[in-house]
């Protein structure tokens, strides 16, 4: 055993570039180390640092079985009744590395444009390349982890959730790595969250809401639901604040965010996580229209409303026809209210 142990050392150590084929049956033989499970930390620790260096590896099928390794080398890291084994990687630290490079490397994606990327120096072109196969393995690295780890959620994978909404930008021409990544967001929200992994997760929600980008605030939206199912019960204490979170998306500029919320916010009231009130949603439009149709300036309130459905939404900017966004969504302000009034009129 002792020899096959060393034999592998070296596979580990081997720095030689080789085929695809050769590469990827490297790694499988190093894989099967995990029927050794805890008994040789030292082995897992050099594994941990030579895969670290290779998550941007030019190999997809070799980065695919990187990403399962690494995800092994952190099962074991795991808090026993007399405290933490600190023979095995240490995986706060490993993710702290992580994130700082992952916020280099997504700069450096978007920084390049997706339009005639051939005709742009090849140096460049290899570092975006390079940019977004470090993005993919992180995300399989981190799916991986739900599958293989007894004790997946700690501090770190906390830290990594606004990273894994940012890249959804990055992943929407993508569509197998746009599930991935939808899978590896899921998976933390499955897992069940004590009290302060859930406080730090909802901070972390609250911060990527605030995002310029729509599809980060979109995915951390999405997040919130599937977290509260899941985490019905425990997450009870943090009803008002996630409350307040999904109305102030309600009122996003963007469509996708307004839609997603809407879903949400339903979700959270089917399951019972918070109770409708008089001042929710459809009763605060009820309490408006009747107070409005009592007010002396009704008339000019409907006249306002109708002038806001029939927006322009179209304007011209050096001579070309663009559309406003800030236009579409009062002009779709107008027509709610409008077809709102329609309903609370016949209801009455």
């Amino acid at each position: 055993m002792h020899r096959l142990i060393e034999f592998i050392c070296l596979l580990i150590n081997n720095d030689r570039t080789s085929n695809t084929f050769n590469e990827t049956a490297r790694w499988s033989l190093i894989q099967n180390l995990r029927y050794f499970q805890w008994r040789v930390p030292s082995i897992w620790c050099t594994i941990n640092e030579h895969g670290k260096q290779l998550l941007n590896h030019p190999f997809k099928a070799v980065r695919e079985r990187i990403a399962h390794v690494l995800a092994i080398s952190f099962s074991f890291d795991v808090t026993l009744f007399n405290g933490r084994s600190t023979r095995h990687p240490d995986f706060n630290q490993f993710i702290d590395t992580i994130c700082e490079q992952l916020r280099q490397v997504i700069e450096i994606y978007e920084k390049t444009p997706r339009i005639n990327i051939f005709d742009q120096n090849l140096e460049r072109h290899d570092e975006t390349r390079k940019a977004f196969n470090f993005i993919e393995t992180v995300v399989q690295f981190h799916t991986n982890l739900f599958l293989w780890c007894e004790q997946p959620v700690k501090n770190a994978i906390i830290r990594i959730f606004p990273y894994l909404c940012e890249i959804e930008s990055i992943a929407a021409n993508d569509e197998g790595f746009k599930n991935y990544l939808a899978i590896s967001r899921h998976n933390l929200g499955m897992a069940y969250l004590h009290a302060n992994f859930l406080e730090a997760l909802i901070q972390q929600l609250e911060q990527v809401c605030t995002s310029p980008k729509w599809n980060a605030r979109r995915a951390a939206i999405q997040f919130a639901q599937s977290m509260i199912f899941w985490n019905l019960f425990n997450a009870r204490p943090y009803a008002q604040r996630l409350h307040a979170l999904v109305l102030k998306c309600l009122f996003d500029e963007q469509l996708e965010i307004r839609l997603v919320a809407s879903m949400t916010l339903s979700g959270f009231y089917q399951c019972n996580y918070i109770q409708v009130t008089p001042e929710d949603l459809v009763g605060r439009l009820f309490y408006f229209f009747s107070c409005l149709k009592q007010h002396s300036s009704y008339l000019s309130y409907k006249n306002h409303f109708r002038v806001m459905s029939k927006t322009n939404y179209f304007t011209k900017i050096n001579g070309k026809k663009v559309t406003s966004a800030k236009d579409i969504i009062k002009r779709h302000g107008g027509e709610y209210a409008q077809a709102f009034e329609l309903t609370f009129s016949c209801m009455n």
